[in-house]
């Protein structure tokens, strides 16, 4: 029977596997070889997603409004989404694997029609029952990364429950969408801004964030360069020192049988760690499960 307590450590150095992400501080660093002003009035040269914005318009994937301005943070329609993979598909370039469909909410004449049509057959987006469309519903940030992933054939090489477990909300995936984005999370697809370890999987999406991740899914295909951006999720796992300092308690269990031992007896131990250890700007340190060693 698994005995849960916390542990408090001596001063010790643990080697740990975390995420590059959170191993070390986060820079801001601008990309070379990027413009430093912006095309859009609402969208400065500073704004987290300028350079993702700004190279999407000079891609003609994404475009502003009559008076200049952007309007990264309104929502986006299926419709609309569905026009900005038709431009993104000159780049990613996938045919049609399955036969088209007639919507019943998507007339002939409706502006969108070829671009729904071509994501349908494409595979990067699908209806709902009924044959059903939904052209004018906000698409929330979990189908978006979905349908990258289906429509570039993403799947998950590691565990999706554990790939996942970055997320402080993925409780709040819905059942549909846990594959897809965890498949999206090893491509460097995601980028979540203003936290790394919050996906918000059911908000609408702006149109800053579907920059970001259309952006990123063409570095992925090679068809765009790298941006260099502290809100783009990497879970790659790099091995990094850290110094767990005296006094500090880690809720950890230990899962073999109980251990007797005199005043002065020690005896080497494994611990597994039962929660994420976080900085306080909830970075991740050490996942749960993680395993530490000690006497």
């Amino acid at each position: 029977m698994s005995n849960f307590q916390p542990w408090q450590s001596g001063t010790a150095a643990f080697l740990a596997f975390g995420l590059s992400v959170g191993a070390v501080a986060p820079l801001v660093i601008s990309a070379p070889g990027f413009a430093q002003t912006s095309q859009f009035s609402d969208v400065s040269p500073n704004y987290w997603a300028s350079n993702f914005i700004n190279e999407l318009s000079n891609r003609d994937i994404i475009a502003g409004f009559p008076d200049g301005s952007f309007k990264p943070n309104a929502p986006v329609t299926r419709a609309q989404y569905a026009a900005m993979l038709r431009k993104a598909n000159q780049y990613f370039n996938k045919g049609a694997n399955r036969n088209s469909i007639n919507f019943v909410d998507v007339p002939s004449n409706y502006w969108a029609a070829p671009a729904i049509q071509e994501a349908y057959t494409t595979q990067f987006l699908s209806g709902y029952p009924g044959r059903v469309f939904r052209p004018q519903q906000n698409i929330p940030r979990e189908q978006v990364l979905v349908s990258l992933a289906s429509g570039l054939n993403f799947s998950p090489v590691g565990s999706v429950p554990s790939i996942l477990n970055y997320y402080n909300d993925a409780s709040s995936i819905s059942n549909y969408a846990t594959t897809g984005i965890a498949a999206a999370t090893e491509k460097n697809i995601v980028v979540n801004y203003p936290n790394l370890s919050f996906l918000r999987p059911t908000q609408n999406a702006t149109r800053a964030e579907v920059a970001a991740f259309i952006y990123q899914a063409l570095v992925n295909q090679g068809k765009a360069p790298t941006i260099a951006s502290q809100y783009i999720v990497d879970t790659t796992p790099i091995a990094t020192e850290f110094t767990i300092p005296s006094g500090t308690v880690l809720p950890v269990r230990y899962e073999k049988d109980k251990i007797l031992l005199t005043e002065d007896e020690t005896v080497p131990l494994t611990l597994t760690v039962d929660a994420n250890i976080t900085t306080p700007g909830n970075q991740l340190l050490i996942p749960a499960g993680s395993q530490v060693e000690g006497k």
